[in-house]
């Protein structure tokens, strides 16, 4: 049932968005992740020409308690944000990293538990840490997004 309710509410939210995904008819609106842009290498402006708010760069040898990397072979994290939603940015050499160590570390922190204290995301002023849903990889970053895909998805596909 609750299944249910989610997606009438993508599908809501579908009809009455601004701009649609050209790729909407073949993306599942419950996945977690997606890939696109494999041969494309990216920076920062790019997604701030895209319509990205960048607000924090983050670094990239931070540790979880057992000393190990939280983002293993990122170059660049980013903290920001797309149509009023909390996107984090991880930049890696190429795709080949990105779709390895960068998932990875992208899955780590989707499927740690919200408010949790390790494994990615940034703490709030209120200290609640950001909880991200889903991600997608897109050339040399790994998108992570607060909701599901079709709004981090078009964020990338603007980078195109």
């Amino acid at each position: 049932m609750k299944i249910f309710y989610v997606v009438i509410v993508f599908l809501l939210m579908s009809c009455s968005s601004e701009e649609e995904l050209s790729t909407s008819d073949s993306i599942d609106t419950l996945s977690k992740s997606h890939s696109n842009n494999i041969e494309k290498i990216f920076n920062v402006d790019d997604f701030v020409k895209a319509g990205w708010k960048k607000s924090k760069e983050f670094i990239t040898d931070a540790t979880d308690d057992e000393g190990n990397l939280i983002t293993p072979d990122a170059n660049e994290i980013w903290y920001g944000f797309y149509k009023r939603k909390d996107i984090e940015i991880r930049f890696y050499q190429d795709y080949s990293v990105s779709s390895t160590s960068g998932k990875q570390s992208a899955e780590n922190a989707i499927s740690r538990a919200q408010n949790a204290n390790t494994g990615g995301g940034i703490i709030t002023s209120t200290n609640n840490r950001v909880s991200y849903q889903s991600y997608v990889i897109s050339g040399n970053t790994v998108i992570l997004c607060q909701d599901f895909l079709p709004d981090c998805i078009l964020l990338s596909e603007k980078l195109e």
